[in-house]
């Protein structure tokens, strides 16, 4: 996984190939380029299948290049955690609480998440503590302290129906709307 001069990683651009660029994306010079460059490569490797595979043996061959690819592709991170509403022990990626965390970001007005990313930082299992790293974007009429205050509320609201959890820490990377940073803070919560 590469990371791309603007923080986000090649993963992240990879995980939203099949969807429409979002706002940072269609901005950003270096997300659009690996973007591009994502989708040359795919459009490639669909060529090679459509053009190259035996007529005697079509279905052996593409899955042979397609298991190949598939050893290619990043792989999402697991944890160990206990559900919030049951306390039952379950797997859960990161993608799924990623996913969670931008679903909670979209109805903001006063700021946009551009990067996420989400790790446990402890060695229990079910993890407890949860280390975020968020990169967003403010409006111009919106302050740095509310900012901080709405992203740590938004994580917390975001993981909380997911997983209980003992502690979150969030890196935040306060960015104006060209990406560049304004200001960068610890945020930390304990439940």
């Amino acid at each position: 996984m590469k990371t791309l001069a603007c923080g986000r990683t090649t993963e992240d651009v990879l995980l939203n190939l099949d969807e429409p660029a979002d706002l940072h994306e269609l901005q950003c010079r270096w997300c659009h380029a690996e973007r591009q460059r994502l989708k040359d490569q795919n459009g490639f490797i669909t060529q090679l299948l459509q053009t190259s595979t035996p007529e005697h043996e079509p279905d052996a061959f593409s899955q042979g290049i397609l298991g190949k690819i598939a050893s290619f592709a990043p792989r999402q991170r697991t944890w160990d955690v206990q559900e919030a509403g049951t306390g039952k022990k379950r797997r859960l990626s990161s993608l799924d609480l990623i996913k969670a965390i931008r679903k909670v970001f979209a109805d903001s007005t006063e700021s946009q998440l551009n990067y996420t990313e989400i790790k446990a930082t402890d060695a229990k299992i079910p993890h407890l503590q949860w280390k975020v790293q968020c990169h967003v974007s403010m409006a111009e009429d919106s302050s740095v302290s509310t900012i901080e205050q709405q992203v740590l509320g938004f994580v917390r609201d975001a993981i909380s129906p997911l997983i209980l959890w003992d502690e979150i820490v969030v890196d935040l990377v306060v960015e104006d709307l060209h990406g560049q940073a304004i200001e960068s803070v610890t945020l930390r919560e304990e439940n």
